[in-house]
């Protein structure tokens, strides 16, 4: 792990440990019996969205941090993503565009990668919508592309979105999706791009190398 990731994760350190011990705390307390009538339905659901959550930071800080080298094979990309798509689920209100040819030139990946970085922009891409648009992925030549029909990012957001910890969804957020994708596909010796606009959308694609 090289000097400039180990200071990224310490200055991140306190902050993520905080905002754990929140989620913590506020699980213990709605755990909490209130009398005879025992644990409110209410309190129960906040208490799982909150270890939902302490679940979600410790994952992806942990896979931000490893320092294992992936193994790397060639793979056909369309069936990576009609095995994602089978087993991703969306909320109601999300409707999903699917263009894959029967047949794509296959790439030096890792399946599991390329399934992590998919996960990653696919939440990002609901949450963007607030959960009510159009998600599509589609598959050809070196190359996934992930889009969405939400509110698009400024420059700003554009400049600063794959720095580790950057996140623009305030508690709810940890900053590392994004840091993660840009990770996996450097480590496949590939990248990410992106293009967006206020208003129109996110379009990001994921490149990588010929078999």
């Amino acid at each position: 792990m090289n000097e400039s990731r180990l200071e990224q994760i310490g200055a991140a350190a306190a902050g993520i440990a905080h905002d754990i011990n929140n989620q913590l705390n506020l699980i213990v307390n709605n755990l909490a019996l209130p009398g005879v009538e025992g644990v409110d339905v209410k309190n129960i659901n906040d208490a799982r969205r909150a270890a939902e959550r302490c679940s979600a930071l410790t994952s992806s800080l942990l896979t931000y941090c490893k320092t294992g080298r992936m193994d790397i094979q060639s793979l056909d990309p369309a069936k990576l993503v009609r095995r994602f798509v089978s087993q991703m689920r969306l909320p109601a209100g999300v409707r999903l565009e699917l263009d894959v040819p029967v047949s794509v030139p296959l790439i030096r990946a890792n399946s599991m990668g390329v399934m992590r970085a998919l996960t990653n922009l696919a939440g990002n891409a609901c949450d963007a919508m607030k959960n009510e648009g159009t998600l599509r992925i589609s598959a050809t030549a070196q190359q996934i592309e992930v889009s969405d029909s939400g509110p698009g990012m400024s420059d700003e957001v554009l400049r600063r979105m794959f720095e580790p910890f950057y996140t623009t969804k305030g508690d709810a957020g940890h900053g590392l999706g994004l840091a993660i994708v840009s990770d996996i596909m450097r480590e496949q010796g590939g990248y990410v791009a992106v293009n967006s606009e206020p208003g129109q959308g996110a379009h990001f694609m994921l490149r990588f190398r010929a078999a």
